[in-house]
């Protein structure tokens, strides 16, 4: 079975990742009442918000994932629909295993239901996104003949942390923060305006919309060596 399928078993071990790594964020989420608190041990608290940016955060990472599983299994010929459409089933498959972990926790954010879905569609979105520069980062790390592992999670953190910084640098900058996965969350959280929905939703559309007019000039140059 190719390794790129939904069922096979590199991408169940994803699945299985993806599922316990969000049930522990949920978790951690959940409020404890007063007579649990009183016998806890410890003092320490999760703000109910964790998982919904722990949600955000480790979808992308399974992204990358399944960009380089994908990328290892593509034909060169393959269209740009039937890549994005491969890249779906993944991503559907993913929000579909977490749905209940996804209706569950609208209790947890403030910004009710329409929140909520704000956040799962961007995170669709902006997964999409991350499997297409991965895909791109393996390939050109193949033709290469470099491990191209580093520098995926590289720029995911990046791409993730970098934003978030500039725009917590000085208040004239705070847009900058919905150009982060980890700050989108934070803000969809909190009560997002309709400027820093239309930033977050902005940056991973144009993208994807960049790497696949890119992606064929790179495909002649991979053919032609």
């Amino acid at each position: 079975m190719r390794t790129d399928t939904v069922f096979s078993t590199s991408s169940l071990q994803a699945y299985l990742s993806l599922v316990v790594l969000c049930g522990i964020a949920l978790g951690l989420s959940i409020q404890p009442a007063v007579t649990i608190a009183a016998l806890r041990a410890s003092d320490i608290t999760y703000p109910p918000g964790l998982f919904h940016m722990s949600f955000v955060l480790i979808f992308g990472l399974f992204a990358i994932n399944r960009g380089a599983i994908v990328a290892a299994n593509i034909s060169s010929r393959v269209s740009h629909l039937k890549l994005v459409l491969r890249f779906l089933e993944h991503i559907g498959y993913g929000l579909m295993l977490l749905l209940p972990f996804i209706i569950y926790s609208r209790a947890l954010i403030p910004s009710g239901t329409a929140g909520l879905i704000t956040l799962v569609a961007f995170t669709a979105i902006a997964a999409v996104f991350f499997c297409l520069i991965s895909l791109r980062l393996e390939l050109r790390g193949t033709h290469r003949r470099r491990g191209a592992f580093l520098l995926r999670y590289g720029c995911y953190l990046a791409f993730c942390l970098i934003p978030f910084g500039i725009g917590l640098s000085h208040p004239s900058l705070v847009l900058f923060v919905s150009a982060s996965p980890i700050g989108f969350a934070t803000r969809v959280i909190e009560g997002a305006s309709a400027s820093e929905i239309a930033i977050g939703f902005l940056v991973p559309v144009l993208g994807i919309l960049w790497i696949l007019t890119r992606r064929q000039r790179f495909d002649r140059r991979h053919h032609a060596v």
